[in-house]
């Protein structure tokens, strides 16, 4: 009876610790791609609009994920209240405050930072370029993240199969 309960104590151990990675890592090439559209569709509505990006953040723009709403509604009264003299800066305030509630990497955090001299550039030309570098930027980021969630899936694997074992020989 022991040997059962401390095989299915070990075996939901694992499955637990490995939906949790799983899941983590999931969430995280999720907030990558909700950072992606927010840019792009920043970009689409400045230049459909020809709205400030204040008014883009607080009204147009939403995203699935409920954190980068916050984000987007703190950065627009920021830009409302005028404290700050250059949108750039509050971006990167803003979204440096964010970073630990977003789980974002250092490289990430750059580079979402440097998507705010994007938005908030001085000429039209300019902002497009820069913010095309960035995206491909994303996309690469987001390609090294999926990469890392199949490596991490193969490992899911291999360790519930040395669980497997684990409750055979605990079993016996």
């Amino acid at each position: 009876m022991l040997k059962i309960m401390g095989s299915i104590l070990v075996f939901a151990a694992a499955a637990g610790m490995a939906g949790t990675y799983k899941r983590e890592l999931a969430d995280h090439l999720a907030l990558l791609y909700a950072l992606r559209k927010l840019l792009v569709d920043l970009s689409c509505y400045g230049n459909g609009t020809r709205q400030p990006v204040e008014v883009l953040l607080g009204c147009f723009v939403r995203t699935p994920d409920e954190r980068l709403n916050e984000i987007c509604r703190k950065i627009a009264d920021c830009l409302i209240e005028k404290n700050e003299k250059n949108g750039e800066q509050v971006w990167k305030r803003v979204f440096e405050e964010y970073r630990k509630k977003l789980c974002l990497t250092g490289e990430e955090s750059v580079l979402i930072g440097e998507a705010g001299g994007a938005l908030f550039g001085r000429s039209e030309e300019e902002n497009h370029r820069r913010l095309t570098l960035i995206l491909e930027q994303l996309d690469d980021r987001i390609k090294t993240v999926r990469g890392e969630l199949g490596e991490k899936q193969k490992i899911y694997a291999t360790v519930s199969m040395v669980m497997g074992g684990m409750l055979v020989i605990l079993l016996i």
